[in-house]
């Protein structure tokens, strides 16, 4: 399973690892059927195929068959889908914990790829780290080691990450909103 964060260049890097090595991806599908087939046309230039984030047998399933899948559990989906957990220096909420869960249903390695634009602007790096070890069972300490990891991706570039997204619009009841 490869973890990725929303970067500026997250289509970019998508498209680079893609050429060097087609992987499957989930994502949320667009409400508008017109801009539905131009993401997902645009994106299988040079990936296998798309897998809805709600659709977990299908993540399961492509990992059980060595698959490559890419997914951003760095996704606000509000209180019901995830809990808030405490991150070094954000409490955040994770997407859904299912597909977390899913390399371990699978028995597939974890690693996180990130792609982002060199201060100088001459060009971008990508980072593959080693798999993550030690991943854990319990959903919430599963949730904080999350966390911990798109912090440190996030601290690779921060002023490229995608804040605009609102990604940590759930708050813990009684803290107030960060957009504000």
């Amino acid at each position: 399973m490869v973890v990725g964060v929303h970067f500026m260049s997250l289509e970019l890097g998508g498209r680079v690892m893609g050429l060097c090595q087609p992987m499957m991806a989930t994502y949320r599908p667009h409400n508008n059927q017109l801009m539905e087939w131009v993401q997902t046309r645009g994106r299988m230039r040079s990936n296998k195929a798309m897998i809805g984030r709600n659709n977990l047998r299908g993540i399961v399933g492509a990992l059980k068959k060595g698959e490559a899948v890419w997914f951003a559990p760095d996704q606000d989906y509000g209180r019901k889908a995830a809990p808030s957990r405490r991150s070094l220096r954000w409490k955040m909420s994770p997407q859904p914990m299912a597909p977390m869960f899913s390399p371990r249903l699978s028995g597939a390695a974890m690693l996180t790829v990130t792609m982002v634009r060199k201060a100088d602007y001459s060009g971008y790096r990508l980072f593959i780290t080693p798999e993550m070890e030690g991943y854990p069972t319990d959903e919430n300490q599963a949730a904080a080691y999350m966390n911990k990891i798109i912090e440190k991706e996030i601290m690779r570039a921060p002023e490229q990450y995608l804040w605009i997204h609102r990604r940590f619009k759930t708050r813990p009841v009684g803290e107030s909103s960060l957009y504000i």
